[in-house]
């Protein structure tokens, strides 16, 4: 029976896409072939279509398979800091790449905007809480997929948007909980795929409803 868990085939599908990149890299695919399994992997509406792209392909071998799922890590207990701030007055901040999360980030967006990328960070055991608050201007968070998120936020003439698609069935992967206000501003929550562009997702999300 199809998957229809879709934060599970959102996993699915980067997996594929990194099996195709091994094969890629070992001449099993040219150029071609792979941009054109990497649409079908877009348009894939199950596990089991997923799996038929693989299908006909020879072994990789072992130093070549990518690395298994989840796509996020967890900090050593005790390793994370208790409180990030960041601040954007009339400005643009953005946080990105490999860092240890703090429990606790405090993000202000005052005419200007604020990034946060958790794709590539180490989380908390015991999850983080975010507290957003965007004045006329836009705090855009940015999950891995296979997180659990929590979103609860207040918009006056504004916009607090979660495109998460909710909490996975199973596990107990960390918790990062958001909350706040946007004020004649947007606070938005998504999930992507590691090295996802906003093209590609929206792309991704266009093909895969």
């Amino acid at each position: 029976m199809a998957t229809k868990d879709p934060v599970n085939l959102e996993l699915e599908r980067e997996r594929t896409v990194q099996v195709l990149c091994a094969h890629y890299a070992q001449d099993h695919l040219t150029t071609q072939e792979l941009e054109a399994r990497f649409e079908e992997v877009y348009r894939a509406p199950s596990r089991e279509a997923l799996q038929g792209l693989l299908t006909g392909l020879p072994a990789l071998p072992a130093t070549a398979t990518p690395a298994a799922f989840p796509m996020y890590a967890v900090a050593p207990a005790g390793s994370a800091p208790r409180e990030k701030r960041l601040l954007a007055l009339m400005a643009e901040v953005n946080r990105e790449g490999a860092w240890v999360v703090p429990t606790q980030i405090v993000v202000r967006a005052i005419m200007g905007s604020v990034r946060l990328d958790l794709r590539e960070v180490q989380l908390p055991e015991g999850g983080v809480d975010i507290d957003a608050t965007a004045v006329m201007g836009e705090v855009r968070i940015i999950l891995p997929p296979g997180v659990r998120a929590d979103v609860d936020g207040l918009a006056i003439m504004g916009e607090f948007t979660d495109k998460t698609r909710g909490v996975p069935a199973d596990g107990s992967p960390p918790m990062v909980r958001v909350q706040g206000t946007a004020v004649m501003g947007g606070v938005r929550v998504e999930m992507r795929l590691p090295r996802e562009g906003a093209l590609e997702a929206w792309k991704r999300r266009l093909l895969g409803r």
